[in-house]
Formats: C-alpha cells, sequence, structure tokens
C-alpha cells in the first residue's frame, strides 16, 4: 500500500511543474522511508532526482512500490489544486492507478493510471567536484534570466573571491558577479578556478520553482557536469547537468 498526505497541494504543484519541464514520465519509488525517483532527460543530457522523506508528510503509511506516472497528467491535476488544498497521494493497486486528491471543503479525486517504467538502471553518480557555491536562489535564477536576453549558453565561473554567470552573442553579452561577500553568496568553498559552460533552457527550466528565501547549492568543476541542488515543499531536489563542449 501507499497513502501520502502532504500540507500543501500548491506548494507541490511547483515541484511537479519543475520536474515535467525536464521528463515525460517518472517512476516514484516507494518504501517506508518516503518517495524518490530519479530519470534522465529524453536527450540524455540531463538528470532529475527527488527525494521526499517520510517526515515531509503529515501522514504517510507505504510498503514497497515502483509508481510509474506521466507527469504531463499529472501537471494537468496539480494545475487543478487551490491554495488551501491539501494533497492526498494514494495508490489504488487493484485498479493499477494514483489517486490524486485534493482535500478542503471537500474531496476532489483524479486517478492517473500507472505506466510500465523502471528507475532502477537510473542513478545520480557520485561526482566528487572542487568547488560548492551556495547562493540565494532568486538571485541566481534572476542572472539566468539576463544571460537569457543574448545567448541560448551561459558561463559559469568560480574563484576564490567571486562566482559569476557570463553569457554572450556576436554582438552583446551579459555578466553578473557574485563576490564572495556579498548578500547573494551564503558560502564559497573553492578549491580551485573553473569555468564550464552550458544550455541555458536547462538550467532555466532546473531552477523553475525556486522562489525568495530559496538557497541553492551549485558543485562545479571544469568541464564537469553541473550539480544543482535545493529544497521546495519539503522536496529534496537534484539536478545534473552535461557542459556544453565548445567546438
Amino acid at each position: 500500500m501507499f497513502r501520502g498526505v502532504l500540507e500543501s497541494a500548491k506548494e507541490f504543484k511547483k515541484v511537479v511543474d519543475t520536474v515535467a519541464t525536464l521528463l515525460d514520465e517518472i517512476c516514484f519509488e516507494v518504501d517506508e522511508e518516503g518517495v524518490k525517483a530519479a530519470a534522465m532527460d529524453p536527450s540524455h543530457v540531463a538528470l532529475v532526482s527527488l527525494e521526499i522523506p517520510r517526515l515531509a508528510f503529515e501522514e504517510y503509511e507505504a510498503d514497497s512500490h515502483e509508481i510509474g506516472i506521466d507527469l504531463e497528467a499529472f501537471k494537468k491535476v496539480m494545475n487543478r489544486a487551490k491554495s488551501k488544498d491539501k494533497l492526498i497521494l494514494e495508490l489504488d493497486e487493484d485498479k493499477n492507478k494514483l489517486n490524486v486528491i485534493f482535500e478542503n471543503t471537500g474531496k476532489r479525486k483524479f486517478s492517473l493510471a500507472l505506466l510500465d517504467i523502471s528507475s532502477s538502471s537510473v542513478k545520480v553518480p557520485d561526482i566528487e567536484y572542487p568547488n560548492v557555491i551556495m547562493i540565494k536562489g532568486d538571485a541566481f535564477k534572476e542572472a539566468l534570466k539576463d544571460a537569457d536576453l543574448f545567448s541560448d549558453y551561459v558561463i559559469l565561473k568560480v574563484d576564490e573571491e567571486k562566482f559569476v554567470v557570463h553569457a554572450k552573442s556576436d554582438l552583446n553579452e551579459s555578466e553578473a558577479v557574485f563576490e564572495k561577500d556579498s548578500s547573494a553568496i551564503i558560502s564559497l568553498d573553492v578549491k580551485e578556478a573553473a569555468k564550464s559552460a552550458f544550455n541555458l533552457d536547462y538550467l532555466m527550466d532546473m531552477v523553475k520553482g525556486i522562489s525568495k528565501g530559496d538557497i541553492v547549492k551549485i558543485y562545479l568543476g571544469n568541464d564537469m557536469p553541473v550539480k544543482i541542488e535545493y529544497s521546495l515543499a519539503g522536496v529534496n531536489l537534484t539536478f545534473l547537468l552535461a557542459p556544453r563542449i565548445e567546438g
């Protein structure tokens, strides 16, 4: 069985919206410890991982299951969430469906057919990174929006004194510089200066759900995949994006 109750359907909607921009489908691995999932995007450029610990739920009961879901359908359902709705997720094993229930003055139930997909082959690789940047999420998000004015890729640079988000086209460029002691930087743990280029659309999709007050961890090395971590509505999100190779 599986049944989990989350306090805010509207907040969890942000998680589904963010993940659904990168993935078409996902397999939730459910057990007594909580819910987790990991999947590659269709082009195999980005990896998305999420973890919802048991403590994030108001109520939680589960044994082991793999629950495959069409994210476009899940997103459509979550778009119907109202601001004070609770979210109840429960597995109907007899009908092979996931029930998505919004509870407020009454109950509204949607039943999503389960997909036959497995997550067993997808794991977040254990990569040693030389640098970790902790930055206010809205500051990083705005820097990416600036970069999007002129380019379809962005260069992330870090050294002991600053973190830089840089983009350029043939004629124009933008640069956001976050000094180590700036209000946007929480911490800068740098072992070696690094610079890598990344697809901007993917990065903007990864930070879609971030709002003011959220803190983002960015793991960066030279020509390594960038790893981005943050929490949203009690859900721990991790993204990996392959670097853009300059030709």
